[in-house]
């Protein structure tokens, strides 16, 4: 599939064919931009073409979905393939969001939410406190940034609308709504990777397993914290320290 240049031959596609006859696998079908790179030249010297694909075979039987993304800032469409997820359904803890940091009123905010007037003890005092300032972070989170990685996937829907219209028109009004769409894809893209880096981060700080003094592995998250429960105990309270060992 080609758009612009020389006029496509059927020639051209003969080796990709036979090469999937030969396989036999099929192309998974692909939703948004009908092409995949462009030389970014500009006039009738522009080019687009689908040289990307996802290519199975007939034993594949798994949902999959292939969407192409934005187009920038490489001249290549990354392919986003989607199959099954799995959805945890575990209460997701209140963190701190390194992407907060990215907007000066966060400390208005925090400045604001913590002199909340607070009865009882000062431990409980402190505990009213921290809630209530959550509560307020986080609303204040929906407001300003929303869903880190919703606002990505929007920015990448405006990227397509504006490059299936620069493909279709070679405007400057086109172009400037490229450029602009394309800025705002770099932004959501960079609070999307800061995102990302503090996840990466807390996974590979997770405790995925432990051994036990026995040699036991442990997996299970109720058998690691019964066992780490232990180990303090006996470590706190004297005893001989137990060899866990922590992977």
């Amino acid at each position: 599939m080609r758009s612009g240049g020389r006029p496509f031959s059927p020639s051209e596609g003969l080796e990709l064919m036979t090469f999937m006859e030969e396989s036999g696998v099929f192309d998974a079908g692909f939703s948004w931009s009908s092409f995949t790179w462009c030389n970014e030249r500009r006039g009738r010297a522009r080019i687009w073409k689908r040289l990307d694909r996802l290519l199975v075979n007939g034993d594949w039987r798994e949902p999959v979905s292939v969407v192409h993304l934005a187009r920038h800032p490489s001249d290549h469409t990354p392919l986003k393939i989607s199959f099954k997820t799995r959805v945890d359904s575990k209460s997701r803890p209140f963190r701190f969001s390194n992407v907060w940091t990215s907007k000066t009123s966060l400390l208005d905010v925090i400045w604001g939410a913590w002199p909340l007037e607070a009865g009882g003890s000062p431990l409980r005092t402190v505990c009213t406190k921290l809630l209530h300032t959550r509560r307020v972070i986080q609303e204040w989170n929906k407001e300003v940034f929303g869903n880190i990685l919703d606002a990505a996937r929007r920015a990448e829907v405006e990227i397509g609308v504006a490059e299936e219209r620069a493909e279709r028109e070679d405007s400057k009004e086109a172009q400037l709504e490229l450029r602009k769409a394309q800025a705002e894809l770099r932004q959501a893209l960079s609070l999307e990777e800061r995102f990302w880096s503090q996840k990466q981060r807390r996974v590979q700080g997770a405790m995925h397993r432990i051994k036990t003094m026995s040699g036991e592995w442990l997996e299970e998250e109720s058998d690691i914290a019964a066992e780490a429960v232990r180990y303090f105990e006996e470590l706190f309270s004297g005893s001989e320290m137990a060899s866990t060992e922590l992977v």
